[in-house]
């Protein structure tokens, strides 16, 4: 899961699986890692620019606003 600064949209890295921050893991020796508690940054990883281009389209919850829709409101996949 990608985390996002709000209101700018500026990627900030991934949630962290570990359920201790830090985990004293090597993944928690990169530079910036667990500054924002279980925020993981991913030594390297820089985001296409258009990674949240598409996000209004499946946003469900909005920082100052709230819930803006159910995930049962999106379209479902079929295969």
């Amino acid at each position: 899961m990608f985390l996002f600064e709000p209101g700018s949209d500026r990627h900030l890295g991934r949630l962290c699986r570990y359920s201790t921050c830090p985990k004293g893991k090597p993944d928690c020796l990169v530079p910036g890692c667990g500054t924002i508690p279980f925020n993981k940054v991913v030594e390297g990883f820089q985001p296409n620019a258009d990674i949240v281009a598409s996000v209004a389209d499946t946003m469900l919850y909005e920082r100052g606003r709230g819930r803006l829709r159910s995930a049962l409101d999106l379209p479902s996949v079929e295969t």
